[in-house]
């Protein structure tokens, strides 16, 4: 059955590929919190930057760690940090659009 009250927030894995010293890719995750939107903010969201839908869109995270392994709190300077590594920026934007491009699939 299909809820047509839904929370205002979802959870997604992001997998993030980055280049390691051997030429190879290290994979890692963590799980992103996106605002859910209605149709026409996701057709707003298709004419703006892609650094500005995750900007507008992320709401928290878990399971971001630094290199000392302690969990990274959300908030806008650590959403800076994130966006400048273009291998996560490109892993969060893609996660939210799979979400999304996912649920219109599925209804």
């Amino acid at each position: 059955m299909f809820k047509i009250t839904l929370t205002p927030t979802y959870r997604v894995k992001v997998i993030v590929e980055t280049p390691n010293m051997n030429g190879k890719m290290d994979k890692s995750d963590f799980m992103a919190e996106f605002k859910r939107c209605d149709l026409s903010q996701i057709d707003e969201l298709r004419n703006i930057a892609q650094r500005d839908v995750v900007r507008e869109v992320l709401t928290g995270w878990e399971g971001l760690i630094d290199e000392d392994g302690h969990a990274v709190p959300f908030n806008p300077a650590t959403l800076e940090a994130v966006l400048s590594i273009p291998q996560a920026m490109i892993a969060l934007i893609e996660a939210f659009w799979e979400s999304v491009h996912k649920a219109k699939q599925k209804n």
